[in-house]
């Protein structure tokens, strides 16, 4: 196991270097010693979503990211949450984002902004509004609030007058 931790530390040297290539071939020796070894299910999610642009095969890490780490890697659900806010697949992502939310050390102010995302998709723009706002409370990056006040803001000005009157009144 240990060899496969230090082949790991490589991998995100070799991602810190921009070497992807590398990076990837790492992750598959890792996987053919290993083939539950969560971490590097997601780091090919990622290389295969991000860099080589193929989402059947990110789908299929992500998932297995999930199913080998067993709610102990809390970035795998933001990665995933991306994914299938991307392709559209809502009901599956507001799933992947409940469990990660539940999940210690998860990175909650992203994963309910992901939330957000697919009230807004909805175009359910109160729940995203309010969804957006507890994003904003859970948050501790200056940047991502800015992002934040930004999203309120363009949901806002998809509100009807009646959406608007419903915030004031809750």
């Amino acid at each position: 196991m240990q060899d496969v931790e230090n082949l790991f530390l490589e991998v995100s040297k070799a991602i810190d270097d921009r070497d992807i290539t590398s990076a990837k071939e790492l992750l598959e020796e890792i996987l053919l010693i290993d083939p539950g070894y969560g971490r590097a299910h997601n780091h090919l999610g990622w290389i295969y979503e991000t860099k080589i642009k193929d989402f059947k095969r990110a789908k299929r890490h992500y998932e297995l990211a999930i199913k080998f780490c067993k709610g102990s890697y809390p970035v795998v659900y933001v990665n995933y949450g991306y994914l299938l806010i991307e392709f559209g697949e809502w009901d599956l992502a507001e799933k992947i984002i409940e469990e990660g939310l539940l999940v210690p050390g998860a990175d909650k102010a992203t994963l309910l902004y992901q939330k957000g995302k697919i009230a807004e998709h909805r175009q359910n723009y109160v729940q995203a509004f309010k969804t957006y706002e507890l994003a904003k409370k859970m948050n501790f990056n200056k940047d991502f609030h800015t992002m934040l006040l930004n999203e309120i803001s363009r949901v806002q000005s998809k509100m009807s007058f009646w959406d608007k009157l419903r915030l004031w009144s809750i």
